[in-house]
């Protein structure tokens, strides 16, 4: 493996480090939302808590679009798993909510199908980007999003329903981060002025909104094993279908190891 390869795994472990720390200090500040009764010390010390994870998430970005210069959107994409890891142990630390050896367990699978896919991993030539296949996929959140709304659905199939489009959305912007810095490099005025960045602003509002919906339908074990296995699966189905990339089986064990992982330390939660 490549000392590029090297810093862009670190890159990416940084980015979905930011979101993990951003998660956990904002939902130690919720209580500020909704807050009932006089706004003393507690409510500004939660909202402060709340809006600095909300800026911590966000930074994601900068990281990711660094680590997306040497690595492959799937490969990126997987990292989404490491928040799910991160988020159990500071749960842990600071939090204080119980920790198992089951995961442990999960946490080390998590990182077995990170290193395996990591390292399977090799430079391959530019091909030509599957415009078509890439608005099929954009299209996939936003029928998940449009079915959440039928209220002829139970709660719990809405709630699948609107997780699905936030992971999935999640996913898009991995490939349209990757589609900006393959083809503008780190030129911010390229950015500007590319269809890419505004698509990938779309489908950050569409993640965020089709969360908060989907937790309001369902409970966050659902809620959250859905959005991160899209999250995870969207790359590399764009990896195949819209970049023509060659992913070989032990890739897609190893991405099915981790997903599992996620699923799994959900469930234990």
């Amino acid at each position: 493996m490549s000392l590029d390869n090297l810093s862009a795994l670190f890159m990416a472990v940084l980015a979905y480090s930011c979101i993990a720390g951003g998660e956990t200090l904002m939902k130690m500040g919720i209580p500020w939302l909704g807050w009932r009764g006089p706004k003393n010390h507690a409510f500004f010390r939660s909202r402060r808590l709340w809006l600095l994870g909300l800026i911590l998430a966000n930074l994601y970005g900068i990281p990711s679009a660094i680590a997306l210069r040497h690595l492959p959107a799937h490969v990126v994409g997987a990292f989404a798993g490491w928040t799910v890891v991160l988020l159990v142990f500071l749960s842990h630390r600071i939090l204080g909510e119980r920790l198992t050896r089951a995961d442990i367990l999960n946490a080390l699978f998590f990182v077995a199908g990170i290193v395996t896919l990591s390292l399977q991993e090799r430079p391959v030539a530019p091909v030509r980007i599957a415009t078509a296949i890439l608005v099929g996929l954009c299209l996939l959140p936003i029928a998940c999003t449009a079915g959440g709304f039928v209220k002829g659905f139970p709660n719990r199939v809405r709630a699948g329903l609107f997780s699905a489009a936030a992971g999935t959305s999640a996913g898009l912007m991995v490939i349209f981060l990757r589609l900006l810095v393959l083809r503008h490099g780190f030129a911010l005025g390229g950015y500007l002025v590319s269809i890419h960045l505004y698509l990938y602003i779309f489908f950050a509002l569409l993640s965020l909104a089709a969360l908060q919906l989907a937790l309001k339908r369902g409970g966050m074990i659902l809620t959250a094993a859905m959005k991160y296995s899209t999250a995870i699966i969207t790359p590399f189905l764009g990896a195949v279908l819209v970049f023509s990339l060659p992913v070989k089986p032990l890739q897609w064990a190893a991405a099915a190891l981790v997903v599992y992982s996620v699923i799994m330390l959900f469930q234990r939660r």
